[in-house]
């Protein structure tokens, strides 16, 4: 199975952080054998803007560099497919939530994310 990587996940992920779900980290874990992680372009900008707030320690470039370590990871981009995706969700959220949903919904992947407001929307699958 695949899974989207929101963006909170992917930096615990990524930074070993324990607030990372032990399911969440099974999922990711489990993708190196079977399946992949599909890391939104949306999720990658999210990722330079807090880290350039100070937000977060993980950089883009150590993103970048961590993603091209695993081969199950797959970096999807901003196109107007996913943008067609995102104009169908009718659900009051923010832009980059509505572009990381709508990508688990292309990929019909569930996306890994301790949101909950996405996860009361119930427009895909979640994992957490």
């Amino acid at each position: 199975m695949d899974y989207v990587a929101d963006t909170h996940s992917l930096v615990w992920y990524f930074t070993e952080d324990e607030r990372l779900s032990k399911r969440a980290l099974r999922i990711f874990e489990d993708t190196i054998n079977e399946g992949s992680i599909i890391v939104p372009a949306v999720v990658l900008a999210e990722i330079m803007y807090i880290a350039k707030k100070g937000r977060i320690v993980l950089t883009f470039e150590k993103s970048l560099d961590r993603i091209r370590e695993y081969e199950n990871f797959y970096i999807a981009p901003l196109d107007v497919n996913i943008l067609k995706e995102a104009n169908k969700i009718k659900v009051d959220m923010e832009m980059h939530d509505k572009l990381i949903v709508a990508t688990a919904i292309f990929f019909n992947a569930a996306l890994v994310t301790k949101d909950n407001k996405i996860s009361e929307a119930g427009l895909c699958r979640i994992i957490w």
